[in-house]
């Protein structure tokens, strides 16, 4: 079976790191005062990087609903024009942070999963990895963990396929090592969605119990609980008529 994750579905090559996870690479986060000579695009590039920012702090901070298109550009230092510029409302300045936040999560789990063909080790390092990234990046892991089905129906939409396509990765990753281990049961998309659902809802559950900070803590149990669930041996119920 191809792999979704693997096969580059998530659009992007290199690995973004969380602490620039909105910044483009020699582009400056704050552009000098006065007549500074740089080109549009950088000028661009640099003040989208500030509003995505804002929006994932600010956003987390109040919630999706309440924050405002002025409280982002407040606290990104820019004005209202410049936000209209880079984004059609409030929504689509979501869909964008989500776009590039959940490419670079994926992309840390392909990462640490590609490294190992052994099905347990590879639920490992996946989970770890994944838990690792929403500690790395507190504000989008509230936001991303408590907002996003509450935000509307597309990015409720774009939630789902993310799951989705994480699960996909997954029942790809496990075929391929059934090739060398067929001891370890076979996995439907239903049931690892049901393991990303109930990962994730742990999270979330930790996250507005104890904190973002609070994550690393629960974190060995979580891969364990993970490998418990995904190496299951889910037989079929007999069907009676």
């Amino acid at each position: 079976m191809r792999n979704p994750i693997t096969s580059g579905a998530c659009g992007i090559k290199d690995p973004v790191t969380p602490k620039s996870l909105f910044e483009t690479e020699g582009v400056p986060n704050v552009l000098p005062r006065g007549p500074h000579g740089l080109d549009r695009e950088v000028v661009l590039a640099s003040q989208r990087g500030r509003l995505l920012t804002a929006f994932v702090e600010q956003a987390a901070e109040k919630g999706y609903n309440q924050v405002t298109i002025a409280d982002i550009v407040r606290h990104a230092g820019t004005a209202k024009r410049t936000f209209y510029q880079h984004f059609a409302d409030k929504q689509d300045c979501f869909i964008q942070a989500f776009e590039v936040a959940s490419a670079a999560i994926i992309t840390e789990i392909v990462r640490a999963g590609d490294a190992t063909d052994d099905p347990i080790k590879r639920i490992e390092v996946g989970v770890s990895a994944y838990l690792e990234a929403m500690s790395e990046m507190p504000y989008f892991a509230q936001l991303f963990l408590t907002e996003s089905l509450a935000a509307g129906p597309e990015i409720a939409a774009r939630w789902m396929g993310w799951i989705e396509l994480l699960a996909d990765g997954i029942v790809g990753w496990r075929d391929e090592s059934r090739e060398k281990h067929p001891e370890i049961p076979p996995l439907t998309r239903r049931q690892a969605i049901g393991v990303i659902s109930a990962l994730n809802e742990l999270v979330r559950f930790e996250i507005l119990r104890n904190g973002v900070d609070s994550i690393g803590a629960i974190a060995d149990e979580l891969v364990d609980l993970a490998i418990g669930l995904l190496t299951a041996d889910v037989a079929p119920r007999p069907h009676h008529l």
